[in-house]
């Protein structure tokens, strides 16, 4: 993709990682639309000519700021798995369970930071440089949910339409509407219901399959 990524760079980046800590805060706060470089150099406390010293532009932080997004997924998603009981392992449901305490506990902490996902999201998208950050980020969501997927389609037996591609993308589109509808009305969105629907949706497929193949098996002796 076309960069707008600058050369420089020094050995202590701690100013770069002020300003893009400042650049977070004022888009979670007041949105992208009011994030200038003055706004944060602003917020950092700093001189407005460190941010050119570290950033080319808004458009090379913006840039730094999904990739920093997708990277927290990718640490999210590698830490250890919650579990249903003492000798069951996580399932689907749970681990979106999990994904959407830690985007709750994030918005609560810093109210306005999860709007801020969407918003850099909608500026990706709509910038030629940036577009492609959109595509890593959102593949990033759909190999992290196809993992979980796949995981639990070899646990089960199951063997679902698509498979664990078309499963991942189903985990990956639910999260992400879900906890978009969330922040727009929370008193109106229920999400344990959806976890709840989901995995008895799952285990009645996995439950019909299971008996399937006892028939066949069954008829074949």
């Amino acid at each position: 993709m076309p960069s707008t990524r600058s050369p420089r760079r020094r050995p202590d980046d701690a100013r770069r990682t002020e300003l893009l800590n400042a650049a977070r805060a004022v888009i979670a706060r007041e949105g992208v639309a009011a994030t200038t470089t003055r706004r944060i150099t602003q917020e950092a406390g700093l001189p407005h000519g460190m941010f050119h010293y570290w950033f080319s532009g808004k458009e090379e932080l913006f840039e730094a700021l999904i990739a920093e997004v997708i990277e927290e997924l990718r640490e999210n998603a590698a830490a250890p798995a919650p579990r249903v009981g003492s000798e069951e392992s996580a399932g689907v449901a749970d681990r979106l369970r999990a994904a959407f305490a830690v985007a709750r506990r994030d918005q609560e902490k810093q109210p306005g930071r999860q709007l801020a996902f969407y918003e850099l999201t909608a500026l990706a998208l709509r910038t030629p440089a940036l577009r492609d950050l959109a595509r890593r980020q959102y593949t990033a969501y759909r190999e992290m949910s196809t993992e979980a997927a796949a995981d639990w389609l070899a646990e089960e037996g199951v063997d679902l339409p698509g498979g664990s591609q078309a499963l991942g993308e189903l985990l990956t589109v639910l999260m992400d509407g879900m906890t978009l509808a969330w922040l727009a009305d929370p008193e109106g969105s229920n999400p344990e219901q959806v976890f709840a629907l989901l995995e008895t949706l799952l285990m009645r497929a996995s439950e019909t399959q299971r008996r399937e193949g006892k028939r066949l098996a069954h008829e074949g002796s």
